[in-house]
Formats: structure tokens, C-alpha cells, sequence
């Protein structure tokens, strides 16, 4: 009997899902605030291919099982006071300048166990102070951040895409809101998913937004307000087969074409001396397309797709010589 009310619980939830998707454009306001966290603020967004599930089921049941047997629905609203909270751990972590190509070491809020892409922007407090951090998981494309900080009040700005390769079988990403606590505690929330035909055509897209906005005062009455907005888009692509880069001469004289696998674009493309513009190919089994790179373009950009079906757009910076 259990067993069953937690399937009804589930599909319940999916439902609810699937009708915010299927509008193409989801907007959270204030998503998913829990409750008795006035102070908390909206720092991000945890991105899962499957449903963070993180419902007390137990109490949940305790509380409403009459109603469930009754066939009666619960709110949204209701069933959010029962979700959970997974806490981030601070984290060490390796990287690589890819200027310099020197390693150190960075810190990152990781949530050990789920297999997520993370666009969030916490506060760090470590021995170096206090300071504003951004992780920006692979994954997501076309990422702009923005922190606007004045007397006023302070502001964070999350944008990216996530190119996902159409009929390659994922066909849903849940959003999970991820928030910070004055104590410096970074937690993620249930979220919400955006479900799609695997078959659909390539150039399909969605869009979720995940905002929140609080006005104060300071003790001499002065307004103060703070906010934060997270906005990704899912576009479909097609899945590119063969990358190749063309490069042309005065009077369009191809001089040059070097074929890759997808992901395999060099780091730096030597471009001879009589170079005006580059071609870069994309096969798949939609067809060809290019996309023209010239001298003010120092890189150049190719997708390849993981085995998920997340297409990740990889760069190839243009080793122009001196300006002609």
C-alpha cells in the first residue's frame, strides 16, 4: 500500500512538471523560496537529468494520507513544505589558466552524489576574506554573469544555453533552485523539469527563468534591495558527425582544409600567411552547415555531443598573423 502512494506522490509531481514545460517558457518567481529562510537568496541553479527527489515522503504521508486514499489533490504549495534541502560542501579544486596553461587551486560548493551541471554564484568565505565566486559546469553555453553592486542594493545575473543533440534520447532537465543562508550554507532545492519529445525537430527550444527580489531598509530608512535572476535555454542541434576548417585567400581560393572529430579541434589554428577568412563545417545527418570566422574573430567555435546528449561547444583560437 505504500508503494503506492508514493507512485501516486510521483506522478502527481511529474504532472505539474510537465504542464509548466509544455508553455516553453517556465518562470519561477521566487522558486521554490523555503519557508523560515527570510535571509536566504537565490544564487543559482542545479541542473539534473533526473528528479531531485528530496520529498520526506514519510511525513508527507503521515500528513495526508486520508486525502490520498480519498483521491483528493494537494497543492503545490502544500506539497513544498515537505521538500528537503541538500547541502553543498566547500571544496578544493584543480585547475588549469588556460592562458598560461600553470595550475592552481580554486574553491567550489559541490554536492556530493548528484550528477548535475551547476550556473550558481555563491559568497566564499575562506583565510583569503570574503568574495563573490561563479562555477559554471560544463554544460552550459554561452554563459554571461553579471554582479551589479551599489548603494542601492546588489544584483546577480545568470544566463547560459545548454545544446542538447535532438534524437539522442534525453528528452527532460529538472532545475533545481540552489540558495545561500546568511551563514554561508549553500543548499539545493526540488526543482522543476522541462520535457520534450525526443524526436523533436533540431532549433526547438525552451526557456526557464528562476527570480527573486527583496526590498529592506537600512537603519537610517534608506531603501536597500537585492536580487538575483537565472535564465538557461535548451536548444535542440542536430548531432554534428565531422568538423572541418577551411581556409580561404583573396578571390575565395581555398588554401587550406583540415578535417576533425567532433571535439578534436587543435587549441590554436595556424593560418597561413594569405588567409582572409576561415570556414567552419559541420556535418551531420541533417546536412552541412558553416559558419564564417574572420580576422577579428579570435576563435573559432565547433559543438561535439557527450554521451548524455549535451552538446558541448568547444573553442579553437585563430592564429591570425599581422592584419592585412
Amino acid at each position: 500500500m505504500k508503494t503506492n502512494k508514493i507512485i501516486i506522490i510521483g506522478c502527481c509531481l511529474l504532472l505539474t512538471a510537465f504542464l509548466l514545460g509544455a508553455a516553453g517558457v517556465i518562470r519561477l518567481a521566487d522558486a521554490a523560496a523555503p519557508e523560515s529562510t527570510d535571509a536566504d537568496r537565490l544564487i543559482g541553479v542545479l541542473i539534473t537529468n533526473e528528479y531531485l527527489d528530496l520529498l520526506d515522503e514519510e511525513q508527507f504521508l503521515n500528513d495526508h494520507m486520508g486525502l490520498l486514499v480519498e483521491g483528493g489533490q494537494i497543492s503545490e504549495a502544500e506539497t513544498a513544505k515537505y521538500q528537503g534541502r541538500l547541502y553543498a560542501t566547500l571544496t578544493e579544486i584543480l585547475h588549469t589558466d588556460e592562458e598560461t596553461g600553470e595550475f592552481f587551486v580554486g574553491k567550489e560548493y559541490v554536492f556530493d552524489g548528484v550528477d548535475g551541471i551547476r550556473l550558481i554564484a555563491p559568497q566564499i568565505t575562506d583565510e583569503d576574506g570574503s568574495y563573490s565566486g561563479t562555477t559554471v559546469d560544463e554544460g552550459i553555453s554561452d554563459a554571461g554573469v553579471s554582479f551589479l553592486s551599489t548603494d542601492q542594493g546588489e544584483h546577480i545575473s545568470l544566463k547560459g544555453t545548454i545544446y542538447v543533440a535532438s534524437g539522442n534520447g534525453l528528452d527532460r532537465l529538472y532545475f533545481n533552485p540552489v540558495y545561500q543562508s546568511p551563514d554561508g550554507r549553500v543548499y539545493v532545492v526540488s526543482g522543476h523539469g522541462v520535457f520534450w519529445d525526443s524526436q523533436e525537430i533540431p532549433g526547438a527550444s525552451w526557456t526557464t527563468k528562476l527570480s527573486e527580489n527583496r526590498e529592506a531598509s537600512t537603519d537610517d530608512g534608506a531603501g536597500f534591495s537585492s536580487g538575483t535572476e537565472v535564465e538557461v535555454t535548451v536548444q535542440l542541434i542536430d548531432r554534428p558527425e565531422r568538423t572541418a576548417l577551411l581556409q580561404f585567400g583573396g578571390g575565395h581560393t581555398l588554401l587550406d582544409e583540415s578535417d576533425y572529430q567532433p571535439g578534436a579541434l587543435p587549441e590554436c589554428l595556424d593560418v597561413l600567411p594569405d588567409t582572409q577568412y576561415i570556414l567552419l563545417e559541420t556535418a551531420s545527418a541533417a546536412g552541412v552547415s558553416r559558419t564564417l570566422f574572420q580576422r577579428e574573430d579570435a576563435y573559432a567555435y565547433a559543438f561535439y555531443c557527450r554521451d548524455d546528449g549535451i552538446c558541448i561547444k568547444q573553442s579553437c583560437q585563430i592564429g591570425w598573423d599581422d592584419p592585412q
